[in-house]
């Protein structure tokens, strides 16, 4: 994984004919892309080789995970489940930014999966190029003796604000995954079974003046906590989730919000045992749209940031209370997958402390 290109499978032909989407929606792209698709018994494997007139010009940004950031980019997304309404996205820039995400209701998309893969780029005299690697447990598919995927590449070229797709999806026209391109051709695989412990254990020093008579401040403190997620298959198509004494501790922190609004503050979801399978949670979209001045055509009828929140209630007017800024989640699992026939299925339990 160097993103150079030079491995033999490389050298064949590849896949060509992107359609910008914009600005010239229809028109045919403006620098040539050459995609690749391989695979082996663990892995699937994308190569591009993005053509450039003007390979100083490439314009590439580093920063952190899904960030969208200002710059060149290339797209590969895969429905591996086949229902034309589900799957997955990857996304790198030359300078190996990447953004994963999880596909739902055929337009939907949700940045806060982390997937596991692996992926390399390189900027030369020709333009630049990518190679990706990934594992067939990212992406759970049933097992069968010969495989039919929908995919589909995408290439932004920011100078020019371009965009061009490889399965071209016209901007008048609804759809997104159900519009993917059909690939087959792959036999003689396995789904990986899925499994990912991962304990935790953390020590914490309070240091600071005692101060008498109140029970939560006792100067020097010295506590620890500890536990586990799991992460496992039951079948190719479902995934366990388990936890126990999760530690949200490193989650990236939420955004400082003055609320002076009779409704609570909306949080995005970031806790990784929340994150997994959170598109089958997020039904009801597609609903009502604006009508006599009423438009609900997202309802959000889950809202998983209510479990382990702060405590909710009066305090007393008087003496010390111990006001923690979220609830322990003793212990939670959850179950989600596809089943077929486009039927997702999720379950979801949590057992939180007083």
């Amino acid at each position: 994984m160097d993103g150079l290109l030079k491995e033999a499978p490389w050298q064949s032909k590849g896949f060509t004919g992107f359609i910008q989407s914009e600005p010239l929606d229809g028109e045919p792209a403006t620098e040539k892309t050459v995609v690749w698709v391989g695979y082996d018994s663990s892995h699937l494997y994308i190569a591009a080789r993005l053509y450039d007139s003007e390979p100083e010009h490439i314009i590439t940004r580093l920063g952190r995970r899904d960030d969208e950031l200002e710059s060149d980019w290339f797209i590969f997304a895969v429905d591996p489940y086949f229902d034309k309404r589900s799957g997955f996205q990857f996304a790198v820039n030359p300078s190996e930014s990447i953004i994963d995400s999880t596909l739902y209701n055929d337009e939907g998309k949700d940045d806060t999966w982390d997937g596991v893969w692996s992926c390399s780029a390189n900027i030369d005299e020709l333009g630049w190029s990518v190679e990706i690697k990934i594992p067939y447990n990212q992406l759970r598919f049933k097992k069968k003796d010969k495989y039919v995927w929908g995919v589909n590449f995408i290439r932004v070229i920011k100078r020019k604000n371009e965009k061009s797709i490889f399965s071209w999806i016209p901007k008048e026209e609804s759809g997104y995954v159900s519009r993917f391109a059909v690939l087959t051709g792959i036999e003689n695989i396995k789904p990986a079974r899925l499994f990912e412990l991962l304990p935790f254990a953390v020590g914490k020093a309070q240091l600071g003046p005692e101060e008498e008579g109140n029970p939560f401040q006792k100067g020097e403190e010295l506590t620890g906590d500890a536990g586990f997620d799991v992460k496992a298959g039951l079948k190719s198509n479902l995934t366990l989730n388990m936890t126990v004494n999760p530690d949200f501790g490193q989650v990236e922190v939420d955004p400082a919000v003055i609320n002076i609004s009779d409704r609570e503050t909306y949080y995005e979801e970031k806790r990784p045992f929340f994150v997994e399978g959170a598109d089958i949670f997020r039904f009801g979209t597609g609903g009502a749209n604006t009508v006599r001045y009423f438009g609900w055509n997202n309802p959000d009828f889950f809202y998983s940031r209510r479990i382990g929140r702060s405590p909710q209630g009066s305090m007393k007017p008087y003496g010390y209370v111990d006001y923690p800024t979220w609830t322990t989640i003793l212990t939670a699992a959850k179950e989600t997958g596809n089943i077929g026939r486009g039927w997702n299925i999720g379950f979801l339990n949590a057992l939180t402390n007083r």
